[in-house]
């Protein structure tokens, strides 16, 4: 049992569903459904990893998968809502189908044991999307590319967690890294 860990992934949990119902309640259904399946699945990887980390060993396949889950169906559904946002668009029924269908086909792809080794590159490459997608925003006077920024600039450190490990363990650190992109993702989204 490793208490850290525990308090870390439950405040990444509580991060998840608290910005989910606080700042994407009130927006349209498909965009609503990519941020839930974005932020609910982080939030369900760091539940599992809660119990993981209580001690129940049998949890450490279905928390390897429920991460691949969430970093490949959660980084395309974020990168279209990210890009729904910043361009105030509402998306349509084809487009949360086509994100969705393709997020899964990244799952299953990376479960292939050949092909496992990218799952790393697809978080990075998603990060870099979203950085560009802020960019371009910022570049038109569009404020919620800050935000989109700061939880970009987040994320990318919640992966270098090993760098810091002399301030604090890895995976505590990229709990609260990742807790803290969520609330800058939902201050994106708030309401002016």
């Amino acid at each position: 049992m490793i208490f850290s860990h525990i308090l870390s992934g439950s405040i990444l949990a509580g991060a998840g569903i608290g910005v989910f119902w606080h700042f994407f309640g009130r927006i349209s259904l498909f965009n609503q459904l990519l941020w839930g399946f974005f932020l609910l699945t982080n939030s369900l990887v760091a539940l599992i990893g809660v119990v993981h980390y209580a001690g129940n060993e049998s949890l450490e396949p279905l928390h390897q998968s429920m991460m691949v889950l969430s970093d490949s169906l959660g980084v395309v559904c974020v990168v279209t809502a990210v890009y729904a946002l910043l361009n105030q668009r509402t998306l349509s029924l084809f487009t949360f189908v086509t994100a969705v269908i393709f997020g899964l086909f990244l799952f299953i792809s990376l479960m292939l044991p050949e092909v496992r080794v990218f799952t790393p590159i697809v978080p990075s490459m998603g990060i870099l999307v979203l950085m560009l997608l802020a960019v371009f925003s910022l570049l038109q006077r569009n404020k919620r590319g800050l935000w989109v920024v700061l939880a970009a600039m987040m994320m990318g450190l919640a992966t270098k967690a090993r760098a810091f490990d002399g301030i604090m363990h890895p995976t505590d650190f990229y709990h609260y890294a990742n807790a803290l992109a969520l609330w800058f993702f939902g201050k994106a989204a708030q309401r002016r």
